[in-house]
């Protein structure tokens, strides 16, 4: 399953918002807030459609038009919209009680990073792996590290 991370979806709507109605505007945050909003409960073809019209008001982008141009914005979030539209079902994800942000991955792999690769800390291939489980199964605070230990032999009581 790939969920598209919320903090980046939402930076796209913004995106979208200043380069249809002008950074900094009060309109660009209005459509801002609505659209995030939309994309919140779901309504993710309705953000598609909402996007898809505000590019078509601004037409297609020219040759010369630079990555940052309104054109040429709208017309690439349209794009990334609805070519990740299966995975921004944001309602569906919550309501497993699944993480939409990457925060919780991104600290995880801060905490392997500092256990494998922290100073004067030097492992060889062969102990890398059992060092990175043992370290997951302590930072994961679901049981896993005292089931672990409660069925190795020299630990059992």
């Amino acid at each position: 399953m790939r969920i598209i991370d919320w903090c980046h979806a939402s930076e796209h709507l913004w995106d979208a918002a200043r380069a249809a109605f002008g950074a900094n505007t009060p309109l660009a945050a209005m459509w801002g807030e609505r659209w995030e909003a939309m994309l919140w409960h779901g309504k993710v073809q309705a953000v598609i459609d909402a996007l898809t019209a505000e590019s078509k008001r601004l037409g297609a982008p020219h040759e010369g038009d630079g990555p940052q141009h309104p054109r040429r914005v709208l017309a690439q979030n349209v794009g990334y919209f609805t070519k990740h539209k299966d995975h921004m079902r944001y309602p569906e994800y919550r309501a497993k009680g699944w993480p939409i942000g990457s925060g919780v991955t991104e600290a995880a792999v801060t905490q392997f990073n500092k256990r494998v690769k922290g100073t004067e800390q030097f492992w060889r291939e062969p102990t890398v792996e059992p060092i990175l489980m043992l370290r997951s199964y302590w930072i994961s605070q679901d049981q896993r590290w005292d089931h672990f230990w409660a069925n190795r032999p020299a630990y059992v009581n």
